[in-house]
């Protein structure tokens, strides 16, 4: 019996190993750093970086190369965080839900895409279309690595007017980035004479666009519980798959709005919370809410482990004074100015403003709009874009993450839970 071939080095398996490791930590992480002071993606980005140290195989990752792969994968990640974010929330749709979040969207977001661009142009040289990008790209609080902060299960009543506000924010900013974004993209394609493409801009990319996502996320979420829960009995309702339900209301909302021209993000998040504005079976919900969080936690995992060995294959680079100022005046200036700005006339407290305006958190939305936009046109600076959007995630995910089991049980402390 020869041995040595028996135990022969294995790439495929060796692969699947790393896979299943991640994968447990996935299921295992956050709940054991639950209200500690680190997070889940702290760790996963250190095991990262110790996966680049002791191995060869790993010694760099070519973002550039790989835009539409990256693309792909933030993608499926953030959808499904919209999905969770959507069914979280128990009155969709009244005011009471967005009377706080909605001027964090109207007033904080574009105030930090304005302020963002002007730094990131003003102080490292981008290009007007690259810095609006960036502005547009790192705006949005992130509803994956948000979730820490985000208001409570379905069957669990919102006592936290913050969390509330979070939670809600951070599901419909992600889509509303989208118009800025293609701001930026039309601004690298057709040129800096806006008065050749606004009036497109303004009918397509805002008005047509927004619209159809709504529509067609109110009209999908409603017919989706409509047909699965109106049509049936509740011995069949049983014998539902939990899981394959939660990921339909992902995949359909968001693939028919894109199909229709529409932004599939704003659609994945109404159809969510027009899914649970129509379910009063709290069971079901939490059913849905659990399988769409397992998933969320897999793919972070993942893409949290490769940015780790991408933050230590280009530490020099990502190490750059300029990049960490101008992220961490992102972090703690610009976003808590923004956010002070936009609640100032509110009836929330002192701290409550400060939790809502710091807690931007930036992460796989961020991801995902910079290789979208990358796909679309053609930067001129796009190492640098890569590289600062890198840097500004990393931090946000140090600061807030460590900042957060503290601010978690204040929070708590103030809502009386």
């Amino acid at each position: 019996m020869d041995f040595a071939e028996l135990l022969k080095f294995d790439e495929y398996n060796f692969h699947l190993i790393i896979i299943g490791i991640v994968t447990l930590m996935a299921a295992t992480v956050p709940n054991l750093l639950n209200n500690k002071n680190i997070t889940a993606p702290i760790i996963y980005l250190l095991i990262g970086v110790v996966i680049y140290i002791f191995t060869n195989n790993y010694s760099s990752i070519a973002v550039l190369n790989n835009v539409e792969v990256i693309r792909k994968i933030s993608e499926f990640v953030a959808i499904i965080a919209l999905t969770n974010a959507g069914l979280k929330i128990k009155r969709p749709f009244k005011w009471k839900t967005w009377k706080y979040s909605f001027w964090l969207l109207a007033v904080t977001m574009p105030l930090t895409i304005i302020a963002t661009a002007w730094l990131s142009w003003w102080f490292i040289g981008l290009a007007p279309a690259a810095a609006i990008l960036f502005g547009s790209l790192i705006a949005p609080t992130d509803p994956v690595l948000a979730a820490d902060l985000q208001t409570t299960k379905p069957s669990e009543k919102d006592i936290s007017k913050t969390r509330l506000a979070l939670t809600s924010e951070a599901g419909i900013n992600d889509g509303l980035a989208f118009p800025f974004t293609y701001f930026a993209i039309f601004l690298a394609t057709k040129g800096m004479d806006y008065h050749n493409w606004i009036s497109e801009w303004i009918l397509t990319d805002i008005i047509y666009k927004i619209v159809v996502g709504v529509a067609i996320g109110l009209f999908s979420g409603w017919i989706l519980y409509k047909l699965i829960f109106s049509m049936t009995n509740k011995n069949q309702q049983a014998k539902i798959s939990r899981g394959i339900l939660s990921v339909t209301l992902t995949l359909l909302p968001y693939a028919i709005t894109e199909m229709c021209g529409g932004y599939g993000f704003i659609a994945v998040f109404i159809a969510a919370c027009s899914f649970s504005n129509s379910d009063k079976d709290i069971h079901h919900m939490d059913n849905l809410h659990d399988f769409t969080e397992e998933i969320e936690r897999i793919f972070v995992a993942f893409l949290f482990v490769i940015m780790g060995i991408y933050m230590a294959s280009n530490r020099e680079s990502l190490l750059d004074w300029h990049l960490i100022f101008i992220a961490l005046a992102i972090i703690l200036v610009i976003r808590p100015i923004s956010g002070w700005i936009a609640l100032s006339q509110t009836d929330l407290s002192r701290f409550e403003k400060f939790v809502l305006s710091f807690y931007g958190i930036r992460g796989i939305g961020s991801i995902f709009y910079l290789m979208y936009a990358l796909g679309k046109a053609d930067f001129s600076d796009n190492g640098k874009l890569t590289e600062l959007t890198a840097v500004t995630i990393i931090l946000s995910v140090f600061i807030h993450g460590i900042s957060a089991a503290t601010i978690q049980k204040k929070l708590d402390k103030y809502d009386g839970t």
